[in-house]
């Protein structure tokens, strides 16, 4: 089995590259299948239809496999027949990577570290900062992609604050409650608000994102 693993913390960049797999598996006449993570993966790979002539399949939740399962699999993956790309919307532990064919192939997107250090100043008293940086970003970057960004941190940002468990490594927990710390939970409820306002408002045409993002950030941020 052919083995692709697509993975990082660019998921733009990573779900473009799988849909062009998936339309050059249409334009092949492959057969398509779409597995999760918690379905039996041995069953559902050596399942081919006999009116297949290749068959691509797109495995997501892969790290949600066990490591037991995923030892079985490991020497028995390259006698199945087909096309694997397993898409993650994050990194795979090198641990889990590990259990994969040593001729599969790898690729890792990772987001620009311009985009890190706008997420990093998003806090109150910076905001001249933020709004610095987050114009640089403009000039390579869509404002939807920034904005679905923003409000990922912001929601991660909430989750630290109120005291959850994260499925994230140690290290980016504890640079999530450091920066949520510089919040009232209040304000945090606030800018979950606003964000979400400002959504409906760019998507129903009452409101233009730049501009409503500058906004947010100076009074938001202040």
């Amino acid at each position: 089995m052919k083995i692709i693993v697509l993975h990082g913390d660019n998921t733009a960049a990573s779900y473009e590259r799988l849909n062009k797999f998936i339309e050059a598996a249409k334009e092949r006449g492959w057969e398509i299948n779409f597995i999760e993570g918690s379905e039996n993966l041995q069953e559902r790979l050596t399942k081919v239809s006999l009116f297949a002539n290749e068959t691509f399949y797109v495995l997501r939740g892969f790290t949600r496999i066990n490591k037991s399962s995923l030892k079985k699999l490991q020497n028995r993956l390259k006698n199945i027949p087909g096309n694997l790309v397993i898409y993650h919307e994050d990194f795979i532990p090198k641990e889990i990577l590990g259990f994969l064919p040593q001729d599969a192939k790898i690729e890792e997107y990772k987001l620009p570290r311009l985009i890190f250090d706008f997420l990093d100043s998003f806090y109150p008293g910076n905001a001249k900062k933020a709004i610095v940086l987050l114009h640089e970003l403009w000039k390579n970057e869509p404002p939807e992609f920034v904005f679905a960004l923003l409000a990922r941190q912001v929601r991660d940002l909430y989750w630290a604050k109120s005291g959850g468990s994260m499925p994230y490594p140690s290290w980016r927990v504890q640079k999530l409650k450091n920066q949520a710390a510089k919040f009232s939970q209040e304000a945090l409820e606030d800018i979950i608000k606003s964000l979400s306002e400002t959504d409906i408002k760019v998507k129903t045409s009452q409101a233009e994102l730049t501009s409503s993002l500058d906004l947010l950030a100076i009074t938001l941020l202040k």
